[in-house]
């Protein structure tokens, strides 16, 4: 048995590229310059960036909930002030699952 490609994997989860953008794009709450970036995304990329972001969902239901998640596990208290959380604001959700899979102590991906 061979191992797929992306793209043998993308047609097979999603039909096409577009209806997988048309599913990140509400996960991520992408605007219209997100969705042309995510257009020219390799395959790869966007599988894995559906992935952790089907992953957030689930546990964090939202970016915001991931970053309160983080700054518990970050700052003692679990109270970061209002500029840290608006430069969290900034980072892709890839990173900041990645930043609190770190600060949890586990390779939980």
């Amino acid at each position: 048995m061979s191992v797929k490609t992306p793209k043998q994997l993308l047609i097979e989860k999603f039909g096409t590229r577009q209806d997988l953008i048309a599913k990140l794009v509400p996960l991520l709450g992408a605007g219209d310059d997100e969705k042309k970036a995510l257009a020219g995304t390799t395959n790869k990329k966007l599988l894995r960036i559906f992935e952790v972001a089907s992953e957030v969902k689930k546990n964090f239901g939202t970016k915001a909930g991931l970053i309160d998640a983080i700054g518990k596990l970050q700052f003692k208290g679990g109270k970061p002030n209002a500029g840290w959380r608006e430069k969290q604001e900034t980072v892709s959700i890839k990173r900041l699952f990645d930043k609190h899979r770190q600060l949890a102590g586990g390779d939980k991906a």
